[in-house]
């Protein structure tokens, strides 16, 4: 037995217990031995029990002296009191509860011994844990594996105790010759070869020595992400950019011009991105500053220089009404300087002069393409007809209960009745597919067989909703579009009627590259490998995306190529939303792409923008500050630069907490400041209400807005307004006719009204405090004292820290930072970088001294031994190999 041994080849590992591992995608000995402990208990000696409750969780052993089950209303309480050993009469018992678990009263019974763990509370003269974490302790062969030592406590899932997923590693362990983790370690992070790496992080003898074990493998987990940037990194400065000298005439009268100076902090990053797009490997720079530090003016200069020297720009923007502000933005201060500008959103197409619009242009067939499979996807494999996944089930009759955004799917539709289709028919299901293909979908293979259909779609998006989220084709909608306009088609030309398709088999959910590659390899052959087609023979209901255009790149090598006829009428700086990538934009020598509220784009939407060859330089702005850990892992390959200083003669925002019975004091304000001549935000975080949630939404309470402020103007804007409509809505805001603006997060980023003095949040604890803080940076954009109020019902402890934040402070960085501590590297990751490996056990903020180190590590291997040729540096080249196929940042 080794590492790679599948579980399913050792005998004593029973069928439901593979399938329970399989939940947690754990397939191999080696997936099963890393997967690591998320805690440790010290379960050689236990604490009495506390007297008084306890700041955090605490780990508690005693006996269940009794049970009950208790019911009011509609919710069922378990409870159970615990009495410590040898407790004596001024021992205090311990109670246990849990709400509407039905299945715990099965599990505990009087006389068990229980250990817990959770934060101990008192109410009344009862000390109580509720939902505590809990192992009966049973007194059999096994009890040294889960008692009277440290003890592991693992990541579970239904059918998979903590018992016996302990038993099971602790077994694997004792057969498995050499339990190491195989981490390879430059010699400068080694600290002494740890060969029983794996036992010692599950069973540790000591703290110490877990301790030890545990920066061990850390630094190994933070070392392989860190030869993965590095080389990202590398690989982004060997690819062929554009060199863009100009002389800055452009960029210089641009500036001259604004109605206020630069600050230094503005006129150093200027300077940097100027240093970048003057050298000949592709600039890939992150620009971070606080809300309203002057951002956009830099990009805006950055551009000209581009520009000038040939190139055309690109601005990106999350949303349309950002987009179309944008818009706005640079042609009133680029016209004076003749610049050629358009605007592509999904529902607006302009340009500043009376241009000819794009032609349509195909997507060339590319790293693109691949390098957005699977983004942000979750682990998926082909399944039998009995087959379970790892973490989700699937009939094969039926499509996946959840869709995610940009996700790859592999579809089989057969024929009702095992119909046979004609060669007509056949090439009617054909261009059925390629119909909507480039329109609601990308389609990247297809075959239609006699009696069934294969096809590989991407679902496109169709429209954005509030906060810039983008709204995508669901495959029922597409998957129904494709089987009635071909079913009509077919009965039409055959003369038959009744149904065509059965319902469609969900196939696969593609995950990576390989997988992607597999899969359409799979369709490409299917008629030759199932015999249909004859070797060597044409069938010609075969479809890939290289059989419908053939063009070689338009884009020339350098920015003084000469330029193709009718290029001198193209626009030099094109705004927009998604529609950049999807609405037949032509780019005829893209230099410079700009992307503005960067964490709002899937990384697989940057990397269409970006991936082609020149490579354009990338330039991507967040006003959400990044914690420093942050740009040591997955903003690692990107060189930083940040305004840390404000413009001169912004108004000052004050920030008020306030709870749902007080609204009426904010309410008298805001019509204080509304009839001085003074705007305001609304904002709410839904639309309508929901059954499930309580909050309070737009929609319902605009009315009440409406009688509150009258008789001053208010109105509504949320994502589904129609797209003309919002515009409308904007246009009256900016002008000053409506006075008030009931929202949801769709005005979270980029707008700019400087009158706009006012911010009321409600329901504020439903926000995080990165969009709390973008929100308020709506208001404070002009001279006036502005005034944001953040109302709350909620009074726990937790949500009053939060919000205690932004009532101290505006600085963006500093929000940033109390962000991460207050909810940690998972939710802030997120998906921004996929392609990174995964980290079982190091964590972001605990360990980034360790990150630091295997940081400078990297970076000196890489920099002595760019091809790591030398013999000691071999075994490294595979965390390089596992790059491929991956996505990183340099691509967004």
């Amino acid at each position: 037995m080794n590492l790679n041994t599948s579980l399913e080849e050792l005998s004593w590992i029973p069928r439901p217990r593979i399938l329970a591992l399989r939940r947690l995608a754990l397939e191999t000995v080696g997936d099963l031995l890393r997967h690591y402990p998320r805690r440790h208990e010290d379960r050689r000696e236990f604490r009495g029990f506390p007297r008084e409750e306890t700041i955090g969780p605490v780990c508690l052993c005693g006996d269940v002296a009794k049970t009950r089950l208790m019911r009011f209303g509609g919710r069922k309480i378990f409870e159970a009191v615990l009495e410590e050993s040898g407790a004596d009469a001024l021992s205090q018992p311990l109670t246990c509860r849990w709400f509407n678990l039905h299945y715990i009263q099965k599990m505990i019974a009087t006389g068990q011994q229980l250990v817990v763990f959770g934060r101990v509370k008192r109410k009344g003269p009862r000390l109580l844990i509720d939902h505590p974490e809990f192992e009966v302790i049973e007194d059999d062969e096994e009890i040294l594996i889960h008692f009277r030592r440290i003890t592991p406590i693992y990541p579970a899932t239904e059918g998979l105790s903590q018992r016996v997923l302990r038993a099971l590693i602790f077994r694997l362990l004792e057969q498995v010759p050499v339990a190491s983790a195989d981490v390879p370690l430059p010699p400068s992070l080694r600290d002494g070869e740890d060969g029983n790496a794996l036992r010692k992080i599950h069973f540790p003898q000591n703290d110490e020595q877990l301790r030890k074990v545990r920066d061990h493998l850390v630094l190994g987990e933070f070392f392989r992400m860190q030869m993965q940037i590095v080389a990202a990194r590398a690989q982004n400065s060997a690819r062929v950019g554009c060199r863009h000298q100009s002389h800055g005439l452009l960029a210089e009268q641009f500036i001259a011009a604004l109605p206020f100076a630069f600050t230094s902090a503005q006129q150093r990053v200027f300077n940097e991105v100027k240093h970048d797009l003057q050298v000949a490997s592709p600039m890939n720079r992150l620009l971070q500053g606080d809300v309203g530090s002057g951002k956009t003016v830099v990009a805006i200069a950055a551009m000209l220089l581009a520009v000038e020297s040939g190139s055309q720009a690109a601005l990106m923007a999350p949303t349309q009404i950002l987009a179309e502000q944008h818009y706005a933005v640079l042609c009133n201060w680029l016209d004076p300087l003749g610049i050629r500008i358009a605007l592509r959103t999904g529902t607006r197409q302009e340009d500043n002069a009376a241009l000819p619009l794009f032609a349509c242009d195909r997507e060339i067939p590319g790293s693109a393409r691949v390098s957005r499979v699977g983004d942000g996807v979750t682990p998926s494999r082909t399944f039998s007809q009995t087959d379970e996944g790892r973490g989700e089930r699937y009939s094969r009759r039926r499509l996946p209960h959840f869709e995610k955004p940009w996700a790859i799917y592999a579809v089989t539709i057969g024929t009702k009745k095992r119909r046979c289709l004609s060669p007509k028919a056949r090439t009617i299901a054909l261009d059925s597919l390629r119909y909507f293909h480039n329109k609601r979908y990308e389609l990247f293979a297809a075959c239609v067989m006699p009696d069934h259909v294969h096809f590989l779609i991407q679902p496109w998006p169709k429209e954005n909703a509030d906060a810039g989220n983008v709204i995508f084709w669901s495959l029922k909608e597409l998957l129904h579009s494709i089987k009635s306009y071909s079913a009509h088609a077919i009965n039409k030309t055959e003369r038959e009627r009744g149904g065509v398709w059965e319902k469609e088999r969900f196939d696969r959910y593609i995950r990576s590259q390989p997988d992607l590659i597999e899969k359409f390899e799979y369709i490409l052959r299917n008629p030759w490998d199932s015999g249909v087609a004859k070797p060597g023979e044409d069938y010609p209901w075969v479809w890939a995306q290289d059989d419908e255009y053939r063009v070689k790149s338009p884009f020339p090598r350098d920015a003084c190529a000469s330029r193709k006829e009718g290029e001198e009428n193209a626009p030099q700086i094109i705004v927009g939303t998604h529609a950049l990538l999807y609405e037949g934009v032509n780019f005829t020598h893209l230099g410079l792409a700009v992307v503005d509220e960067q964490h709002k784009f899937g990384v697989a939407q940057r990397a269409k923008l970006t991936s082609r060859e020149p490579a354009p330089d990338v330039l991507v702005m967040t006003a959400t500050p990044i914690p420093r850990t942050l740009t040591m892992t997955i903003y690692g390959d990107l060189e930083i630069s940040t305004i840390d200083e404000m413009p001169r003669g912004r108004g000052e925002i004050i920030t008020h907490l306030l709870t749902g019975d007080q609204l009426g004091e904010a309410i008298t304000f805001l019509r204080e400041q509304l009839s001085v001549g003074r705007q305001a935000y609304i904002i709410y975080p839904l639309i309508d209400e929901s059954e499930k949630l309580e909050a309070k939404a737009a929609a319902k309470e605009f009315e009440v807005w409406q009688e509150r402020l009258r008789p001053f103007r208010c109105e509504l804007l949320h994502g589904r307004v129609a797209s003309p409509d919002k515009q409308s809505i904007m246009q009256r805001f900016r002008a000053g006719e409506t006075k008030a603006l009931i929202s949801t997060t769709v005005i979270e980023v980029g707008v700019d009204i400087p009158n706009a003095t006012i911010m009321l949040i409600e329901n504020a604890e439903r926000f995080g405090l990165s969009q709390l803080h973008q929100l308020r940076g709506r208001v404070g954009r002009g001279a006036h004292t502005s005034h944001c109020w953040l109302v709350s019902s909620d009074k726990s402890t937790e949500t009053i820290t939060k919000l205690s934040v932004l009532e101290k402070t505006t600085n963006g960085f500093e929000i940033a930072e109390a962000d991460w501590e207050l909810r940690g590297p998972g939710d802030l990751l997120g998906t921004a970088q996929s392609g990174l490996p995964e980290l079982k056990l190091g964590d972001l903020r605990r360990d980034a001294g360790l990150m630091r180190k295997a940081r400078q590590a990297a970076l000196e291997l890489l920099e002595n031994d760019p091809g790591l040729d030398c013999p000691e540096n071999q075994r490294f080249r595979d965390l390089i190999v596992e790059r491929q196929g991956q996505t990183f940042s340099h691509v967004s």
